[in-house]
């Protein structure tokens, strides 16, 4: 099964499982089987973050708005800072930002 297949077959199960618990705030256990004790209901992120995994399986060209060169730039920082080799002084080339 492929990364896209995937994402489509893991926002059908939320499609579902959202809109019968009523857009819970977060679930409990590592399964999560369970809305969460203090789980708020009808939550805006909830909501927001299932439609834009929807609007990105319908244009996968459109995740590329998500990151900016910035963003490269701080995790390459980070990662090559936390490294065993963090004394090299040449840049850590282990994340290549996408080619436009």
């Amino acid at each position: 099964m492929g990364k896209l297949e995937l994402a489509k077959k893991a926002v059908a199960v939320a499609e579902k499982r959202l809109k019968e618990d009523e857009w819970p705030e977060y679930y409990d256990t590592k399964s999560g089987r369970f809305v969460g004790k203090q789980s708020r209901l009808y939550q805006t992120w909830t909501i927001a973050g299932f439609l834009a995994a929807k609007k990105l399986i319908e244009q996968p060209e459109k995740a590329s708005l998500l990151f900016w060169e910035e963003d490269y730039q701080l995790l390459e920082t980070c990662v090559c800072g936390l490294s065993k080799s963090s004394g090299r002084k040449n840049k850590c080339s282990r994340f290549t930002p996408p080619r436009s």
